[in-house]
């Protein structure tokens, strides 16, 4: 028989009563030290039915018996030694539980598989699910966000286009008559743009997809481009991220991240930078490599389809990006030359050329890698294959 001591409280009562509760075999009685109670001073019951909160330190242990009563007690140790010879799984389990929290060895352990299983699901886990969830999406979805992203860059990145209407007008008729045709998905209405996007008054060579299939590009990227390939075959790889989803699985990735931010610490404030966010990001097109390769071999394998030769794509790229290293350079000779930098209402420094036009150039990563991958598929395209392995 064991005997625990503590406080007794009727059920739905704060009144408390000294009591002792002695436990034989599965079956347990409660005494009360004052007899003042007015039903009775004794109670019994069955042991494996009583409800044992879990051991939290030092810390008064709850026990709920068959009445609905409470019986709480500091005698932890007591309660363990019993809990050991009992039957039921469920408090077993709470006590080597408790055991393994007070273990440093085990702390660590589980520290370490808590990092490894975040760790897991960042890298492998949450791109898988964003892949399956973007591609279950209806593409009505894709228009929608695509609109409201538009509306958000339209307003905050990008200005009325100064290319003419002429240009204009035969750069969309040869899109729609020689590359629209190619499309995996006939569900999707491709659109194109035309805009001005400019940092710190320099014009931006740039060209980005929206989930529906919107497509701007800028000013400068037409004005560096020298033939209609250069442009198509840009036009293709937006094509790839479109039909891929990429932006789509993009958002969701960022949505997931955010709830669960938010189960976490309980901050709401993220959920309506979603929108906005993806907005931000395919204005820099930051993609992931892998989506930028993906995107890649999607053009490539349409411009052998179509006949175009992948060094357009290499031609371009490399113009564009020694452009903007170009005109990083010279905001760089600028400011050392005046050694005047802009300074905010809170007189916080930015540094142009480190803050805003270098971020163009990492837009695209391991652009070496790009470029060899377009030259197997010249050679592909030079030995006039319409499929390269």
């Amino acid at each position: 028989m064991h005997i625990i001591s503590g406080k007794w409280y009727p059920k739905d009562s704060s009144t408390q009563y000294q009591a002792q509760l002695e436990v034989t075999g599965d079956n347990y009685q409660l005494r009360l030290e004052s007899a003042t109670f007015e039903q009775a001073n004794t109670l019994s019951g069955q042991w494996s039915q009583v409800s044992i909160s879990d051991r939290l330190g030092n810390t008064e242990r709850k026990l709920t018996l068959v009445d609905g009563s409470l019986f709480t007690t500091p005698d932890n140790d007591s309660v363990d030694q019993l809990l050991r010879q009992g039957g039921n799984n469920q408090l077993k389990w709470s006590l080597w539980l408790h055991q393994h929290e007070t273990k440093m060895s085990s702390v660590l352990t589980m520290l370490l598989l808590t990092i490894v299983c975040v760790f897991g699901f960042a890298k492998w886990g949450l791109p898988w699910t964003s892949h399956l969830v973007a591609h279950a999406l209806p593409q009505q979805m894709g228009e929608f966000i695509g609109k409201q992203s538009l509306d958000f860059i339209d307003q905050y990145f990008l200005r009325p286009t100064n290319i003419s209407e002429a240009q204009q007008q035969q750069i969309v008729s040869r899109f729609k008559s020689r590359l629209q045709p190619v499309s995996d998905n006939p569900d999707i209405h491709y659109q194109l743009h035309f805009r001005d996007m400019s940092v710190a008054g320099i014009g931006m060579p740039n060209a980005f997809a929206l989930p529906s299939g919107d497509i701007i590009l800028t000013d400068k990227f037409v004005e560096l481009s020298d033939d209609a390939d250069e442009i198509d075959s840009v036009l293709l790889h937006e094509m790839g991220h479109v039909e891929k989803r990429h932006s789509l699985e993009m958002l969701t990735q960022n949505s997931l991240t955010t709830m669960i931010v938010i189960l976490v610490l309980g901050n709401p404030d993220g959920i309506s930078e979603l929108a906005t966010g993806l907005g931000t990001a395919l204005v820099s097109n930051h993609y992931s490599r892998q989506y930028e390769t993906e995107a890649d071999e999607y053009a490539f394998q349409k411009m052998l389809q179509l006949g175009i030769n992948p060094q357009a794509f290499v031609n371009i790229l490399t113009r564009m990006e020694d452009y903007v290293s170009q005109e990083v350079e010279e905001a760089d000779k600028s400011r050392s030359n005046t050694e005047q930098e802009i300074r905010v209402d809170t007189d916080t420094e930015v540094d142009i050329s480190s803050t805003r036009l270098s971020d163009f150039l990492s837009t695209h990563p391991n652009t070496e890698r790009r470029i060899d991958m377009a030259k197997k598929y010249s050679q592909c395209f030079e030995q006039g294959l319409r499929v390269c392995d």
